[in-house]
């Protein structure tokens, strides 16, 4: 019999960490993706509120919504439809998809460090410029994490519109191949649930938002 090839540490722990963020219960790949997010998202705003400048990321996402909409219903409705829109590339993230994994979970997986270290050095596009440090109490009364579980529910909840696939490694070298179409694509219904929770998440977390900018700009 053939030896079986050892993996290591850092190997088994990515193939359980893959096996759980690819589960087939939506469920348990939304439990999972959250956490790897959250803790990307805390080490990078731990690390930036202890050792980048202050200001650092200001204007680093030209565009993104700067200026005050003027009140808190237009506010609401220019944020909610540019998560939108940056949801949406997500799902179409997720049409691509490398061995196991759907783009748009590597977009999140991204994403997160960068917006933690908007927070830690204080580079909100709207706002006093003043770092954001880490503790449970901010979690609970930004908007922030709730924006992020929202975005997660809905790439996990299209995890299947995949279009093209990479059968193998290594990722840098071989090209995707069409093998689906979208008459293919179907939800099941806690995807579903997954979907309509992400997207109503999504408003709860962008009226918060808008509320809280209507009080430092308005």
């Amino acid at each position: 019999m053939a030896p079986q090839p050892r993996t290591g540490p850092v190997g088994g722990l990515s193939a359980r960490v893959g096996r759980y963020v690819n589960h087939e219960d939506a469920f348990v790949r939304f439990g999972a993706l959250w956490l790897v997010v959250a803790s990307v998202f805390t080490a990078a705003w731990l690390l930036s509120y202890l050792f980048l400048p202050q200001g650092l990321l200001r204007g680093g996402n030209p565009i993104a919504p700067e200026a005050y909409a003027g009140s808190v219903w237009r506010e609401f409705l220019t944020l909610f439809g540019w998560n939108v829109a940056v949801s949406l590339i997500a799902v179409a993230a997720n049409t691509f998809r490398s061995v196991n994994t759907p783009l748009g979970y590597v977009v999140q997986v991204v994403q997160a460090p960068r917006y933690g270290a908007v927070w830690g050095t204080g580079s909100l596009a709207i706002g006093t410029g003043e770092r954001i440090a880490p503790s449970l109490a901010v979690l609970v009364e930004r908007s922030g994490p709730t924006e992020i579980t929202a975005m997660v529910a809905i790439v996990v909840a299209t995890r299947g519109v995949m279009l093209w696939h990479q059968a193998s490694g290594p990722r840098w070298k071989e090209e995707f191949e069409r093998v689906r179409s979208p008459r293919d694509w179907s939800l099941t219904r806690r995807e579903w649930a997954l979907l309509v929770g992400g997207y109503l998440l999504l408003a709860v977390a962008c009226y918060r938002e808008a509320v809280a900018i209507s009080g430092v700009a308005g």
